[in-house]
């Protein structure tokens, strides 16, 4: 489990412009985990909905993060943009799997991994240095999902590097929300998925449940 939040904390700071290039050794290159989610290689002409819906939503949080915004205020933002329920299904194995492997205490899993998710992503984006973000583009892939592609400039060791960061979409009714983060050919869905199992395997759900509250409680200690 250690190494579960250690991967989540290092791609998610990557996401966020953090200074720090994440390293797991489930990394795959950038081309099969576009595989693994079914993208296409055919570009979005015409259709930007999905680019312009990130951009917007990524920028308002990191624009409220600046202003010191109430926690509230952040949560509902950050909230809209991130999927959290195909996450935690994502991390027990998909939705047929999901209840199977979290039964009888579904609710209160999703309930505590979305909190993780939130607050690494709220306390992360506080301490991420002011790079740039370029939005590259879009690509369209199987069942209406885009894999929207933005670069980071960041400086490690001192030199700078170009970070390619990559959200998966898919619109739900007319709203945009992030599936997937593939930092630089690694897939967060996966890496959630890959470690979790692990635990389940030796633990069940309810030692999985118990090292996100530890966890949960050790952020809200050093806060």
């Amino acid at each position: 489990m250690h190494k579960l939040l250690s991967s989540i904390e290092a791609l998610v700071a990557a996401t966020l412009v953090a200074g720090t290039l994440p390293s797991t050794t489930l990394a795959a290159s950038a081309e099969s985990q576009a595989a693994a989610m079914q993208m296409t290689p055919r570009r979005s002409e015409v259709k930007r909905e999905a680019l312009e819906t990130f951009r917007e939503r990524h920028e308002a949080v990191m624009a409220l993060v600046k202003k010191g915004a109430k926690a509230d205020v952040l949560q509902r933002e950050v909230d809209d943009l991130l999927d959290y329920e195909w996450l935690a299904q994502a991390a027990l194995g998909g939705k047929k799997r999901y209840e199977k492997n979290c039964t009888p205490r579904c609710p209160e899993f999703q309930a505590l991994l979305t909190r993780l998710i939130r607050e690494n992503y709220l306390r992360l984006i506080r301490k991420a240095d002011n790079h740039p973000v370029r939005y590259v583009d879009q690509v369209r892939g199987a069942r209406g999902a885009y894999k929207v592609t933005t670069e980071i400039t960041v400086t490690k060791n001192g030199r700078q590097q170009v970070l390619e960061v990559a959200y998966v979409m898919h619109q739900i009714g007319d709203k945009w929300q992030v599936r997937n983060i593939i930092t630089d050919g690694m897939s967060l869905a996966k890496n959630y998925r890959y470690e979790l199992n692990q635990v389940r395997k030796r633990e069940g759900i309810d030692g999985i449940i118990s090292r996100l509250e530890t966890k949960l409680a050790e952020i809200a200690k050093n806060k």
